[in-house]
């Protein structure tokens, strides 16, 4: 992480990951719900419930890269910066997670396992946002 933006990014932490987590988890929701409902009214092709909500964890996650060029042009406070970079950072992982989960629940839709579903989300999520924190970390130092 750019050393800039570390005391921004962990100031603004809890804000960061509210928008992270529940943020991508809403979108995720909505956007599987809407596009089973699509396919309901004929609008699309139907898809079962949880593939649609694949659908969702799969779009959810947005890379704002231009934005964030954008506030860099124009100086924008850091402490926004911060937010959308740290977002950005942390709802791939949920969104991979929310991915992860509803293929599991597709393969296996009687919800028996559930204790393994949410072991298997909460590794998948803290694997996720480990390895997007640490790899950019050391290919920075390298270069």
């Amino acid at each position: 992480m750019n050393h800039l933006l570390e005391k921004p990014f962990f100031s603004n932490f809890g804000a960061i990951v509210t928008f992270a987590i529940f943020g991508t988890f809403l979108s995720s929701i909505v956007t599987g719900v809407l596009v089973y409902l699509g396919g309901l009214i004929y609008l699309m092709y139907r898809l079962p419930f949880v593939e649609c909500l694949m659908f969702g964890a799969l779009i959810s996650a947005t890379d704002p890269v231009t934005v964030l060029s954008i506030f860099q042009e124009l100086g924008t406070d850091v402490n926004l910066y911060a937010l959308v970079f740290g977002e950005s950072v942390l709802n791939d992982a949920m969104a991979i997670s929310l991915y992860r989960t509803m293929s599991m629940v597709k393969a296996d839709p009687s919800g028996q396992n559930l204790f393994m579903l949410v072991v298997r989300f909460l590794e998948t999520f803290f694997g996720s946002m480990s390895a997007g924190q640490t790899f950019p970390d050391v290919l920075f130092r390298q270069c």
